[in-house]
């Protein structure tokens, strides 16, 4: 399974091959782990009526410890993932923001009064509730935040958690910040997804497990 896989428009153009995480075995395309940890065939499957626009840089595409890809595993039919360019507009994101089918957000932090202005309460409409997720180191992601014009007249919805992040797979991770698929499992509760938001959250567990044994080489048991 290859989810980082060219869309006209938004030159995700090739197959990104994800970097090993230990030079004992290969890397499954599908879920990023280690092929003796593949987990893609334990892959829960949801179809969501939020639907998950993620907006990624090109790093990801290569990083084992990226968590959109399982977004995408699990919720294929409401999931899109568009690649982020300095010099380049991702146009079939734009069209789907322009879809009047579609309310759209910015998921991302008010950290500042500009941003506190544009913060909404999110509110259950007959229209389909779409989330723009940046992904991303958390440098990345205020930088694709700054440099996208489309994103400045979209409201933005912030997540309040009440519970640390288990997400330790990065060196000087942001505290406070949840990675992509904990964003996604919180978006599912406030849509009132509640059983879509627990599938997803114990294919995350799973998959902490899963690269945890993997870089050391070691396969889970069960």
């Amino acid at each position: 399974m290859e989810f980082f896989k060219g869309d006209k428009g938004d030159k995700v153009d090739k197959v990104y091959k994800v970097k090993q995480i230990t030079s004992l075995y290969e890397t499954c395309n599908g879920c990023g782990l280690p092929i003796i940890n593949c987990i893609c065939d334990k892959s829960p499957k949801v179809s969501t009526r939020a639907q998950f626009w993620i907006l990624s840089s090109e790093r990801e595409f290569y990083r084992p410890s990226n968590t959109a890809r399982l977004i995408k595993l699990i919720n294929p039919d409401s999931t899109e993932i568009f690649q982020w360019e300095r010099t380049k507009i991702p146009t079939e994101l734009i069209k789907n923001i322009d879809m009047e089918d579609y309310t759209t957000f910015v998921v991302f932090p008010a950290e500042n009064e500009e941003l506190e202005k544009r913060k909404v309460q999110f509110e259950l409409t007959k229209k389909i509730p779409a989330f723009i997720i940046l992904d991303g180191t958390w440098k990345e992601a205020r930088k694709i935040f700054r440099k996208c014009d489309f994103l400045k007249s979209l409201p933005i919805v912030s997540i309040e958690q009440n519970y640390a992040s288990d997400y330790d797979l990065r060196k000087g991770a942001a505290e406070g910040n949840l990675c992509t698929i904990e964003a996604a499992i919180e978006i599912l509760k406030m849509n009132g997804e509640l059983d879509s938001s627990q599938d997803m959250d114990d294919y995350y567990k799973l998959f902490l497990e899963n690269y945890k044994a993997g870089v050391s080489g070691h396969k889970v048991r069960r």
